[in-house]
This record gives structure tokens, C-alpha cells and sequence, in this order.
């Protein structure tokens, strides 16, 4: 990378802007229009675009290895800039405006070409479309984020072999793994998007290769996306860090008019860190919003090709309580962070049976169906645990099982 990509970088930002003071609105579809492997064809986007417009925002483009690397950044403006600007600025020469409409409306026809295709800031707000998305990037942004993940997990892993240099050493490794964490939080937020999600399309009847305004996720796609989020999030092994690393992690201790020294907590709290992440993730993809348009999406989907709340509550559950569902061996040890996990699942399902959150009744239903058959397999761990197991383990298993029979032998009042 080095000066040749920041001043990419600056390159982009000044096209962005620009694209501004002619009156174009961000365009957070644009940077759609390629595939994975398509980004990394130097030879395409250097003769398309990176993306159809400059006025997504839109992230480094990092590409799976060395050896497939595309453009890093955007450098020219997109078919869609080109559009907008015909639409906008092209002299038609009609006697008065109404004259002029035909034109434009010729112009306008081509919105629904997969190259122009368009979503201002307010179609990102609901979260419903993962196209419709900032700091992301290809027709399959699904696929371009476990890559980053990867490259994430790989970077990670460089870090443990860096030697810190110079006074400032310590602190700069420790701003290289945080601002590694900040991205790859970013792609697992992208990859829950398509759980339950559905695209969206700003067009008319009549436009050329026109579709429905809303369509389902594909069921194969929603279906990776909660396996990348098992693999990514929840998994045992989905965080694993070189202790020595994460003891390199130390603040600088200079300070100075417009930076304070860090003062609490000094060491790195990546304790908090994987929890809050793991913890956040989990209450977005069980949100009710989310439960509700599951629930929906079987009244606008063929059953064979929607994702159901069964499916979705009973997924998430056999990977956070695997270690119980499915035990190896007699000598059981969940880890803290899968402990804390755990009470965030068990917490979000007692939620919905005793009516504290507002989801789907069918939702609740199968929550208290969930939680007779983790108490199920509660007691079958606890039956079969060794005598000499993990200490916390026991006590964890024991908790949960009582706190479970003590919800589901209450008494639940209806609104």
C-alpha cells in the first residue's frame, strides 16, 4: 500500500465530496455491482469502476491473499455518477421544461440496470437490505466479509509476531489490535443483516428488467450467514489470542493538551471486548424486529424457501450450548466467555416466555420449547458429569437448570 494508497484514499474522498456540490445523494447500493473475484480483476474495475459510484462510503479493498488483490480504492467516477449527471446536467434543448420530459424520461427508464442501481441514506436506517449497506462491498457482501474476517484473524496473528520499537511501541501495537477488532466487528455486522433480510429496489412499474421492490434473502444465503456467525462469534475457538500479545497491549503514558494518557483500565480489557461482542451480536439477530419479519417472511415466501423461526432459535441454541446438547466427554469445561454467552441466550429466552419483550407469540412459544429441551439436556450433562469436573462448569449447569425449571413452573399473566 504505503503513499501510493493514501493518496487513493484522499483521491476518493475528494470524488466523493465532489459528487456532493453537484447535487448527488450517497448511493449506499453502489458498491455492489461486483463480485468477490470481480474486485480483485485490476484489469475490470480499472475499466468499470471499483464500484458504480463514488458516493457510497466505502471500505479498503482487501482482497483474500497477496496474490488477489485488486485496486484499493475507488478512483474514478461510477456508471451510475455518469448517469445521474446525464439526468441531471445534459442539455436537451426542449422550448420549455415539459418539453424536456420525454428525454428524461428515457433516461430514467435504465434504473433498474443492475450497474445504476441506487439507495440514499434513508433506505440504510431499517437495516432490512444487506446491499443497502455502508462500508461494505461486492454483489456478495456475505462472501467479501468472511474474507475480511480471515484477513482479520491473519492480521491478529501478524501482530503476535511484531517486535514493538521505540517509546511509543507498546501503544501502537496496542491501537494495530483494537482497530483490527473495530473491522472485524464491522463484518459480522454485515453478515446479520441477511438473517431474515430482503432486498429492496427503488423502481417503477414498467422500468426496464424490472423486478418486485421486495424480495427475500435467498434461504441458502441466510442459512451461511448464521453459520458464519456461529464460526466467527459464538464458536469456542472463534477468539483465540497469544497470551504474550495481549501483554504487549500497554497505553502510552504521554500526555498532553488534546490528549490525555490513558488512565483506567490500563491493561487491555479483552475480556470485555469478546463479550460485549458476542453478546450484542446475539440480542440483534434474536431482536424482535428480526422475529417479526421471520415470522413475515413465511407469508411472502414459498415454505420452502423461508427461513423459520424454528430454525433460526433452535440453530442459535445448539451452537451456544453445544458443550451441553452435544457433550465428548464426562469431564466438561465451558470456557467464561461461553459461560457468558450462555446466560445472554438463557436471559433473551426467559425474556420472551415471561412476556418482558414484545415478539411474536409464535416466537415465545418456541422459546419456552427451547428452554424445556435445554433443561433436558441440562440434567443429562449433570447426571453424567464427572465427579472431579470443573468446578464453575457444575455450578453453571446447575444454576441454569434451576433458573430454568423456576420459569417454566411459574405463573405467566397475559397482557
Amino acid at each position: 500500500m504505503g503513499a501510493l494508497a493514501a493518496i487513493l484514499f484522499f483521491l476518493s474522498i475528494i470524488l466523493h465530496e465532489l459528487g456532493h456540490t453537484l447535487g448527488l445523494n450517497h448511493n449506499f447500493r453502489a458498491s455492489q455491482v461486483h463480485t468477490p473475484a470481480e474486485l480483485q480483476d485490476r484489469a475490470l474495475t480499472e475499466r468499470t469502476g471499483l464500484s458504480g459510484s463514488v458516493m457510497d462510503y466505502m471500505p479498503l479493498n482487501l482482497g483474500p491473499d497477496k496474490a488477489h488483490q485488486g485496486q484499493f480504492y475507488i478512483n474514478a467516477p461510477g456508471l451510475y455518477d455518469d448517469w445521474a449527471i446525464e439526468y441531471g446536467y445534459k442539455v436537451i434543448g426542449g422550448v420549455n421544461p415539459n418539453s424536456d420530459l420525454p428525454a428524461l424520461q428515457q433516461i430514467a427508464s435504465r434504473a433498474a440496470e443492475p450497474q445504476l442501481a441506487y439507495a440514499p441514506d434513508e433506505d440504510s436506517v431499517d437495516i432490512l437490505d444487506p446491499a443497502a449497506n455502508t462500508f461494505d462491498l461486492s454483489a456478495n457482501m456475505l462472501r467479501y466479509s468472511q474474507w475480511q474476517l480471515d484477513n482479520a484473524r491473519a492480521m491478529w496473528k501478524r501482530l503476535e509476531k511484531r517486535i514493538p520499537v521505540g517509546e511509543d511501541g507498546y501503544n501502537e501495537l496496542r491501537v494495530m489490535f483494537d482497530s483490527v477488532f473495530g473491522y472485524y466487528v464491522q463484518q459480522v455486522m454485515n453478515a446479520t443483516l441477511y438473517v431474515g433480510g430482503q432486498s429492496f429496489s427503488r423502481i417503477r412499474p414498467g422500468d426496464t428488467n424490472a423486478k418486485l421492490p421486495f424480495v427475500p434473502i435467498e434461504l441458502s444465503q441466510q442459512r451461511e450467514a448464521l453459520a458464519t456467525l456461529e464460526k466467527y462469534v459464538f464458536a469456542p475457538d472463534a477468539f483465540s489470542f497469544a497470551p504474550e500479545l495481549l501483554n504487549k497491549l500497554a497505553p502510552s503514558r504521554w500526555e498532553h493538551w488534546g490528549s490525555p494518557a490513558l488512565v483506567f483500565p490500563l491493561d487491555y480489557p479483552i475480556g470485555d471486548r469478546i463479550t460485549f461482542l458476542q453478546r450484542f451480536v446475539l440480542r440483534v439477530l434474536l431482536s424482535p424486529m428480526r422475529l417479526v419479519r421471520l415470522r413475515d417472511a413465511e407469508l411472502k415466501s414459498p415454505p420452502e424457501t423461508a427461513l423459520r423461526l424454528p430454525e433460526v432459535l433452535d440453530t442459535v441454541q445448539k451452537d451456544i450450548w453445544k458443550e451441553v446438547l452435544q457433550p465428548t466427554n464426562k469431564k466438561m469445561q465451558i470456557s467464561t466467555f461461553r459461560r457468558s454467552l450462555q446466560r445472554e441466550h438463557l436471559a433473551i429466552l426467559i425474556g420472551m416466555v415471561l412476556r418482558k419483550t414484545n415478539v411474536p407469540e409464535d416466537a415465545r412459544s418456541l422459546a419456552w420449547y427451547e428452554l424445556r429441551q435445554l433443561r433436558e439436556g441440562l440434567s443429562k450433562s449433570i447426571r453424567n458429569l464427572d465427579r472431579n469436573a470443573d468446578a464453575y462448569t457444575r455450578a453453571h449447569l446447575e444454576e441454569t437448570r434451576d433458573r430454568i425449571s423456576k420459569v417454566l413452573n411459574s405463573q405467566i399473566q397475559s397482557n
